[in-house]
């Protein structure tokens, strides 16, 4: 599909590299907290399973053309930072820290994927 430049699983990476960066100490970050073999102790099962419809779903609004660009990024973006927040136990500030570093990717990404349009 050309709709992913870069699988949906990069971007969940990519959040759990910023959050190990970020908010070391305070989050819930730890690939390995579940002894999981589909995860191969990269990514963590909560990360997983919270933000992955969200990254599935932003790829697909951006590749799409029912919505501007940069309302399907404003989608993705503005629910992370309290999602962080109440699921990995991120403080506020470094929530929004993590939620604008993955507004910037994503927004790679969706440069990225409207010239291939």
């Amino acid at each position: 599909m050309e709709y992913f430049v870069t699988s949906p699983l990069l971007d969940l990476i990519v959040l759990t590299v910023l959050m190990f960066i970020l908010a070391r100490h305070e989050a819930d970050w730890e690939p390995g907290c579940s002894r999981s073999a589909m995860f191969l102790t990269l990514l963590n099962p909560k990360v997983a399973i919270i933000f992955w419809p969200q990254c599935v779903l932003c790829r697909v609004l951006v590749g799409g053309d029912l919505i501007p660009p940069i309302l399907a990024l404003l989608i993705f973006v503005l629910p992370l930072a309290p999602l962080l927040y109440r699921f990995c136990y991120v403080p506020w500030r470094k929530a929004f820290t993590i939620a604008g570093s993955m507004g910037a990717y994503m927004t790679l990404v969706t440069i990225a994927l409207r010239n291939l349009n």
